[in-house]
Order: C-alpha cells, then sequence, then structure tokens
C-alpha cells in the first residue's frame, strides 16, 4: 500500500503535521466558535480567594465544554484550556465534496437523554443519514470466503437470528444501563470475555459470523477479539435491545448544521474564557487552591480543575500529588477504540437499489461501509475500520481496492477523513474498554481527588463513550464543583 499519492494527503504528511495539531491543524473546521488564541468570557471576578479562575476546565470538547457552560451559570469565573485550535475534541465538523461532514463523533438520538436535552433546550435542527433520506430499499453485500455475497430473504433472517443468539444475555447483563453496580456480579462473570470469545461460544454458519463481527467490530472500532463483550452489549441494551432502535440510535440522526452548532450554542449561553492551542502539562493541588501550567509557561490559579481530556492522554499531564496508579495505568494501556472512519465520494448517481451496505469481518480492512449522501454526479459513503495499520484513508488507490471488493461498480473519485490515533490530544477513538476492564478498573474512572475533578466522556454510565456520555459527564462534575466551592 502506497503512502504517497499526488491527489490527497498521505498519512506519512499527516504524521508529519500531528505533532502541531493544537496550533496548525491537519484539516479545518467548519463553523468552528473561533480560531484565535482566546476568546474573552464574562468579565466576573473569582469567588474563590488568591485565585484567577474558579473553575478550569482542561480540554473542550463536548465534556469540557458542558462543564464550562454550567459552572459559568453557577456564578463560578470558568475558563476553557483546550489544546487544539478549535473547540469539539472528538467531535469534527467539516465539509467533504459540498456535504456537511462529521469527522469524528455524528449521530444522535432520544434515546440518550442528555444530548437530546441539548436538542430541545436549544431547538437544533436535525438531518437524516442517507442524505436526502428516503425509505427505499438497501443492497447488502457481505464479505465471506474472500468475496461479496449479496444475502437472499433466508440469509437475512438467519443472520437476524444470530444477531440476537449473540445478544442473548445483554437483558440480564445490563437490565439497567445506567447502573452497572446493580448487574456487577452477572458483568463480572463475562469481563474476560472479548467479542471474538462470544462468537465461538455459538453454533453460527460462516455468512452469519461474518456479518455479526462486523457489527461488533463497528461497534468497539476495533477488532472484535479487542473488544470487551460486556461493553458491545451494553450497546444493545441502551435503546432497548433492538437492531432496528440500535441502528437508529446510533447512525441516522444527527445536528443539520454540525456538531459545532451545539458547542456553539452552549458557548454562547455560558460565555466562559476560551484559551485554545494552550496545552497544559502540570496540575498541582496545593489544598486551598491548585495550579495549572500550560505549554507556553504560563501558571494558572483555581478553587478547583475539572478534567475532560480524553483518557489516553492523561499521562501528557503531570499531577502532584500524583493520580491514582489504576488511572494512569489504564490510560498507559490505552482502551481499545482505535479504528478509522473515512469518507468517500463516488461518481455518478447510485442506481435504483437505493442505498447500499457493505459488512465484512475483523480481519477485512473496512468493517462498515453505508450510504451518507446522495447527489446527482456523485455518493458519499463513510466506512469504519477496525484497524489503522490495515488501510491508509488518505490514499485513493487504497481506498478504491478496498471498496470494491463490496461493489466492483463503485468508482472512487476522492477520500476523506482524520486520524484520530495519531492525533496528540486523542490517541484513539471514541472510548471502548476491553477484556477485564470493568473489573480491574471500572472503580478507579472518574473519582475526584481533592480539588480535581474528572468529567471525561470515556467514563460513567450510560453512552459513555458518545457525545451524550460527554455531556453527562461533564455536567454531573460541574455539579461536584458547585458542591466542593461552595
Amino acid at each position: 500500500m502506497s503512502n504517497q499519492q499526488s491527489d490527497g494527503v498521505s498519512r506519512r504528511k499527516f504524521l508529519q503535521n500531528a505533532g502541531v495539531v493544537g496550533a496548525a491543524g491537519a484539516v479545518v473546521a467548519a463553523g468552528a466558535v473561533s480560531l484565535g488564541s482566546a476568546v474573552a468570557g464574562d468579565k466576573r471576578g473569582a469567588k474563590h480567594a488568591d485565585c484567577d479562575y474558579d473553575v478550569v476546565v482542561i480540554g473542550g470538547g463536548f465534556a469540557g465544554v458542558t462543564a464550562a457552560r454550567d459552572s459559568m451559570k453557577n456564578g463560578y469565573k470558568t475558563v476553557i484550556l483546550e489544546a487544539r485550535n478549535r473547540l469539539g475534541g472528538r467531535t469534527f465538523s467539516s465539509e467533504f465534496a459540498g456535504h456537511k461532514i462529521e469527522l469524528g463523533g455524528t449521530w444522535i438520538h432520544w434515546t440518550q437523554p442528555f444530548v437530546w436535552s441539548e436538542v430541545q433546550r436549544y431547538g437544533l435542527k436535525l438531518k437524516e443519514t442517507p442524505e436526502p433520506f428516503v425509505e427505499d430499499k438497501q443492497s447488502i453485500r457481505i464479505i465471506h470466503d474472500g468475496k461479496a455475497i449479496e444475502p437472499k430473504l433466508e440469509d437475512l433472517i438467519s443472520i437476524s437470528k444470530a444477531i440476537k443468539d449473540y445478544f442473548a444475555d445483554a437483558p440480564k447483563l445490563w437490565e439497567r444501563p445506567y447502573d452497572a453496580k446493580h448487574t456487577w456480579k452477572e458483568l463480572l462473570a463475562v469481563d474476560s470475555l472479548s467479542g471474538a470469545d462470544r462468537l465461538a461460544q455459538l453454533q453460527l454458519t460462516p455468512l452469519q459470523r461474518s456479518f455479526v463481527d462486523a457489527y461488533i467490530a463497528g461497534i468497539a472500532h476495533t477488532t472484535s477479539d479487542r473488544a470487551s463483550y460486556a461493553d458491545v452489549a451494553r450497546w444493545w441494551s441502551l435503546p432497548g435491545w433492538n437492531m432496528t432502535a440500535l441502528v437508529d440510535s446510533v447512525g441516522r440522526y444527527s445536528f443539520k448544521d454540525g456538531t459545532i452548532s451545539l458547542i456553539n450554542a452552549m458557548v454562547e449561553e455560558g460565555k466562559p474564557e476560551i484559551r485554545l492551542s494552550t496545552p497544559v502539562v502540570k496540575v498541582e493541588d496545593q489544598g486551598k487552591r491548585v495550579l495549572i501550567t500550560t505549554e507556553q509557561g504560563e501558571t494558572i490559579s483555581a478553587g478547583a480543575v475539572i478534567v475532560a481530556v480524553p483518557m489516553n492522554v492523561l499521562p501528557r499531564i503531570a499531577f502532584t500529588p500524583a493520580l491514582d496508579p489504576a488511572l494512569i495505568e489504564a490510560a498507559k494501556e490505552k482502551h481499545s477504540g482505535s479504528g478509522v472512519k473515512v469518507f468517500v465520494r463516488t461518481k455518478g448517481k447510485l442506481p435504483d437499489d437505493g442505498k447500499r451496505l457493505g459488512a465484512a469481518g475483523s480481519e477485512h480492512p473496512l468493517n462498515l461501509l453505508v450510504t451518507y449522501a446522495k447527489g446527482e454526479d456523485h455518493t458519499i459513503f463513510v466506512a469504519f475500520g477496525a484497524d489503522p495499520e490495515k488501510l491508509d484513508i488518505q490514499d485513493r488507490d487504497a481506498v478504491q481496492a478496498v471498496v470494491s471488493s463490496f461493489y466492483p461498480d463503485l468508482e472512487v473519485e476522492e477520500c476523506y477523513g482524520y486520524e484520530w490515533t495519531l492525533d496528540p490530544y486523542a490517541k484513539g477513538t471514541y472510548c471502548s474498554y476491553k477484556p477485564n476492564w470493568l473489573g480491574k478498573y471500572y472503580d478507579h474512572f472518574q473519582k475526584d481527588r481533592g480539588r480535581v475533578l474528572f468529567g471525561q466522556g470515556d467514563h460513567g454510565e450510560g453512552w459513555r463513550g458518545f457525545i451524550d456520555g460527554a455531556i453527562g459527564a461533564g455536567g454531573q462534575a460541574a455539579k461536584r464543583a458547585q458542591k466542593l466551592l461552595g
């Protein structure tokens, strides 16, 4: 596979740029709140004695922006310190081939209570995937024995049964998807199982196995042997143990004006101060206040700090006193969410089959290929792969070869994606737990230490790893900051 191409940015080029992504960026955000170095907030003074701010929020993703908005509304002088030159974290509104797209987190649903309440709060408009959305038929291709198979009706019935069998234990594992401890004994009993281990327990046909494996890889954004079966079962449980509900919850509805539209609405309401391109290197809890040191050498004092950075980048920050060793161990091990997401423009309008779905198991470079938008002379697909080493998403020829394995008639004109695993302020995609992580780490996540509070969207109950979970985590952290500061 070539690392260089004439009509796009190569992976090698991305690697060169990734180290300075906070200052320059590898791709351009659409509609970002600001690309300057700072945004002035409310002019109120800090209530906490001898402090520059009452609350410093480290990280400007949905968790951090929510925590900052709520802290401002609680009456505290608040600043967001964001390492990148934009807000949004692992959501990233952009444009491709004349279409609004999301390079990171995208889809939302009314089964996700925190984000849905924000949609209602601000009156934000939604769109459906594919765009324009029509309830037309869908062509399905499954990679099986190295070639694309178009399943017959009896095959689809068989696959539906296999999915139900795979998740048959989910209702007892996650009877209350927002309360893991309620079924803790049951969860620990399967904690060591990977997604692949669960597959091995079932008597499935090779075709059934390929399709189910594709969805495991798509859900966890990693190969099924690296995914936690318990964590995958959580996804199935959250929208109500139903395939249609799951597909709609995680792949149908998104913001008409991009995820940045909600970020902008939150910032406009809360008016926190925002400092972009400001990585934090040190956090020192002195008992009565916290000192935060930026990469530029500035020291900022605060009554409380809310940490809202992705868990994989925690080791970039030196904490005094030191953090829980188990927390750092997990961060250094990294969660398993580490796949790729790529948008593909193909030539010509789709034929009469309306929309298409390609599915392939963990061993394939792309596990899910779905229609994202339809134009008169082109079609946009979005695809997900479990392992970035298997496909250079910046290489059009490489992407063409994989797309052709599903649908040989599709001609790739260009492709576009953001490599989150190479981003030093992400070091992965959305958080998926590994086998044994519940028993080993669960009780160590989101535990505050003195004046250092944790509001990471990677952890917590419910839709953790989603926009919804990030908003929930940020709001809860702000509430604990209010309790701490009085």
